[in-house]
């Protein structure tokens, strides 16, 4: 006489109409009273580690019986997929009408041979009788093996659903209330929000409910009535039972439902946006700019799926740690590969330094001359950076002429290889180089007031590799360009008894134009824009150099020089980066200013030939670094 009663409860609901909830944008329908967000009843809730949930992601319901104007609205959300939890029999008696470019897929949770197969066709002698019932119910969910193999193809399908999902069932309370209260579960909902939220049934459905058992005699109405609703008890019931047979919801998922660790990690990146991440409040410059790109990426194509950012992102938020990824996901070795670029000028011109001038020449002389320079510098991390290193070598052949009593140039070309670390980056640098320089004494280039002028340019391929770490795999880019720069200085040469003073003050210029380009190798690689950065800074050198030492054939010539250089303008060298139409901007480890270089060189001179070496520190801020050098010459 009342084996069909659950299936029949949703279709007697027709032509009930229910109050509106103007929070989370979630419509009431006519139709469907029990649909709505698994996000919240008024407001999205908030889950562990400082998140809330998304709307929009997954709704509930009970039978898809909407009115026309149900209908249109279901049409306007963006749903791409409808699961249906019930019965065969159950979806026979009453049809889902179907969303507009949604996907069907029934997946029968209680099935026919479990332990929940006669909860419509089972009749009661009392309440407590129907109570007992439901929470067993509850428990089955956990319990029963068959339930349990379908509620995991139920949260792997949730998984895979790119767009928004619905799940049903006739009443929308039980299968939907215990699938609802395991995914709030996976967000980190606390437990008394999940109990309030299975309880809201309750008030959704009251109108219906109160219809129904107006319908009945009072004595089946009293007996009855705790099938048509829900009880905290009936949750409860299964949650106890998770914690008896597995000790934990993760446990539950992992061990009885055979969810992997990143279909958990799915569904919650889908279901959760983190308001901040671990550690975020106190990061500063490149960390900060990069905990930024990270927390944006949640509301990316990245977020919610099975990529490895949202595998990351989800391990992280776990372990209370971004890992360092904040520091490497932004691409500061670019920016201090373009500030290596962009002090290159200074080491050529140190370089052509010892045979500069022509004074050691007869008019109508020339000098050729090779030198072969090694450096390094390192930079300490700073409150915007991490620290960087630079390693570089290179080669320089050349000649120097002098036409005059008053005038002398050169020209070389040579090739010099950098390495940049930083930030768990590496970039190498191949630069092939022109060199041209001319010095004018206005009395003689002995004695007195001279000018010095020096011109370079060529062409740089670049190489990089950033490692992300926390799994995010590596970015790879190469790209082109250019660098050119100008020196002018004024000096004084001035002759004493035991060595010759030189100082000189000027200004250099120099120019870097790095082609932008696209990384490869990460899911998080950057699309980098062009590098075009210009530095200006004054420079002032003093160098020294004494008498001649004999030493058997030999005449050795020792030397020192000390310099100065002060950037003018912006002294910050940046690069900036995107992904997914978001923006990233680092800034260089190299932050000085100021920076301070000084060496000793000794050169042995056999007749016209001349061999020589030099060693040299510089450091200013937090930077540091040494360099040494081979030069060999031969005057004709």
């Amino acid at each position: 006489m009342f084996p069909r009663l659950l299936c029949s409860l949703s279709v007697l609901s027709l032509s009930i109409a229910a109050a509106h909830a103007a929070d989370l944008d979630t419509p009431r329908l006519q139709g469907i009273d029990n649909f709505r967000d698994v996000a919240g009843i008024t407001t999205a809730y908030s889950t562990t580690h400082d998140g809330t949930m998304r709307a929009g992601v997954f709704y509930r319901s009970n039978a898809l019986t909407p009115t026309a104007s149900d209908l249109a609205t279901l049409n306007g959300l963006g749903i791409k997929a409808v699961f249906d939890l019930r019965t065969p029999s159950e979806i026979a008696a009453t049809p889902d009408t179907m969303i507009s470019g949604a996907t069907y897929q029934n997946i029968d949770i209680i099935g026919a041979t479990t332990s929940g197969a006669n909860i419509t066709t089972v009749s009661f002698k009392s309440a407590a009788d129907a109570i007992a019932m439901m929470q067993e119910t509850n428990r089955a969910f956990v319990s029963d093996a068959g339930m349990r193999g379908q509620l995991g193809v139920l949260f792997n399908e949730l998984a895979g659903v790119d767009g928004a999902a619905l799940f049903h069932c006739t009443a929308g309370k039980d299968r939907t209330g215990w699938t609802a209260a395991v995914l709030q579960s996976i967000a980190g909902v606390d437990n008394a929000t999940i109990m309030s939220n299975y309880l809201a049934t309750n008030d959704y459905t009251a109108a219906r409910v109160a219809k129904t058992l107006a319908m009945m005699p009072p004595s089946m109405a009293a007996v009855y009535a705790p099938l048509l609703g829900v009880e905290a008890s009936y949750l409860q019931a299964g949650l106890d039972q998770v914690t008896a047979q597995y000790g934990s919801m993760d446990n539950y998922l992992k061990q009885g439902l055979g969810l992997s660790q990143e279909t958990i990690y799915v569904l919650r990146g889908k279901m959760v946006e983190y308001n901040s991440l671990p550690g975020q409040a106190g990061l500063i410059g490149n960390a900060a700019a990069g905990a930024q790109l990270l927390q944006e990426l949640q509301n990316s194509k990245l977020s919610g799926t099975y990529s490895a950012y949202n595998y990351y992102l989800q391990s992280a938020i776990d372990a209370g740690t971004l890992g360092g990824v904040e520091s490497t996901v932004g691409g500061q070795v670019h920016a201090d590969a373009a500030s290596y670029l962009l002090r290159q000028n200074a080491m050529i011109e140190q370089a052509a330094a010892p045979f500069a001038s022509g004074t050691d020449l007869k008019v109508g002389q020339y000098r050729l001359w090779s030198t072969a320079l090694a450096g390094y510098l390192g930079t300490d991390g700073s409150a915007h950076a991490q620290s960087s290193n630079e390693h570089s070598q290179g080669l320089m052949v050349g000649v120097t002429q002098r036409f005059s009593e008053q005038l002398s140039a050169r020209g070389g070309i040579g090739y010099s290889k950098g390495t940049v670390g930083g930030a768990g980056g590496e970039a190498d640098t191949d630069f092939t180089f022109l060199n041209l320089g001319a010095r004018y004494g206005f009395t003689s280039l002995e004695r007195g007031l001279f000018a010095d002028a020096n011109l370079s340019a060529g062409y740089v391929d670049y190489d990089s590799k950033r490692d992300l770490g926390g799994g995010l795999g590596s970015a790879k880019g190469d790209t082109h360009g250019n660098l050119s720069g100008a020196t002018l200085a004024l000096g004084y040469r001035l002759p004493m008894n035991e060595m010759v003073l030189e100082p000189s003050l000027g200004v250099r210029v120099s120019r870097l134009d790095l082609l932008g380009f696209q990384e490869k190798g990460s899911e998080l690689a950057l699309d980098v824009d062009s590098l075009q950065q210009t530095r200006r800074s004054a420079v002032a050198n003093l160098d020294v150099s004494f008498a001649p030492m004999p030493m058997g054939a030999w005449q050795l010539v020792p030397g020192v020089r000390v310099g100065y250089e002060r950037v003018l303008g912006v002294h910050q060298v940046d690069s900036e980066g995107h992904l997914l139409g978001l923006d990233i901007e680092q800034r260089a480890a190299f932050d000085n200013r100021d920076q301070f270089s000084g060496g000793v060189n000794l050169m042995a001179n056999l007749g016209a030939l001349s061999l020589g070496a030099e060693v040299g520190a510089s450091g200013g801020g937090d930077s540091h670094g040494f360099s040494g050098g081979l030069k060999a010459s031969y005057q004709f």
